[in-house]
């Protein structure tokens, strides 16, 4: 870690007094809102709950690893009330696909970009007809008081990106005076797509949490939106000693400059960020 290492010290001490930060489980009566990043490895798996019940699922990395950290969470019965599903790469989906085949749900949301054959399996169109959608850019729902937003750079099939990454859903959600920003893999050149000024003024001051695109390779660094939005807390989801050298020592870096907290699960193992 570069800076002045008291600086880091002191940051990451008063943030802690208003958002915990702790690694597996916590009581499942715990009240508030609690970001689960599952360390799913070179990947991502996301799971929200509040109150201690499930809220939403994004994506489920690239095997049973966070299906069985909620089947330790949740029991057998297991009820997911809003799924998304970012785009359709392996680390993303196959343990997205393994969720679904044991867990109910009562909306799942896409973007139905298909590149390189993949796409969201038939039968999970088929069997849930009326839960099933591609989402639009600014679909919105409120779920127990909490608000979340879809965002689709590419949403037009008439602007097709060049990669899967850029095909990525990105969600804002919204409760009481926390915000947290979940882009995928959304890539730089995407993310420019963005409209920061209207995404700024939907959050309550400074973004609380934001996963950073990309496992933080510096392909999905956006030095735009990090000083437009100036998170508090940024996650990394990333593989231990993976292959692609992910994330980029440099993205951390600057992410540190900008007076961000960087949690990486290859360090911490899973991550839970809790508001209250």
């Amino acid at each position: 870690m570069k800076g002045p290492v008291p600086f880091q010290l002191a940051f990451v001490v008063v943030y802690i007094l208003v958002f915990q930060l702790v690694a597996g489980r916590h009581s499942i009566n715990e009240p508030g809102l609690a970001i689960h990043v599952v360390d799913v490895g070179q990947g991502d798996g996301i799971y929200i709950e509040l109150n201690g019940r499930p809220l939403v699922l994004i994506d489920g990395g690239a095997d049973y690893t966070a299906d069985k950290y909620i089947l330790e969470r949740t029991g057998l019965v297991c009820r997911l009330p809003l799924v998304i599903l970012t785009h359709t790469h392996a680390d993303h989906f196959v343990g997205f696909k393994r969720i679904l085949e044991r867990c109910k749900f009562d909306i799942l949301r896409y973007n139905d970009v298909v590149l390189d054959g993949r796409a969201v399996p038939e039968n999970v169109k088929n069997n849930h007809k009326n839960k099933v959608k591609k989402t639009f850019d600014g679909e919105q729902f409120v779920i127990n008081g909490v608000f979340i937003k879809l965002f689709v750079p590419f949403g037009n099939i008439n602007e097709m990106p060049k990669n899967l990454n850029n095909a990525s859903v990105v969600l804002l959600l919204k409760y009481r005076d926390f915000d947290a920003l979940f882009p995928g893999d959304l890539e730089a050149e995407a993310q420019e797509r963005l409209d920061l000024r209207k995404l700024k003024r939907l959050i309550s001051g400074r973004l609380d949490v934001l996963k950073i695109a990309h496992h933080g390779a510096v392909n999905g660094y956006s030095r735009e939106l990090v000083a437009e939005l100036k998170p508090r807390i940024c996650v990394i989801s990333v593989g231990k000693d993976n292959t692609f050298g992910h994330p980029s020592p440099s993205v951390v870096e600057e992410l540190e400059k900008a007076g961000c907290g960087v949690i990486r699960t290859d360090k911490a193992g899973n991550v839970v960020i809790r508001s209250r």
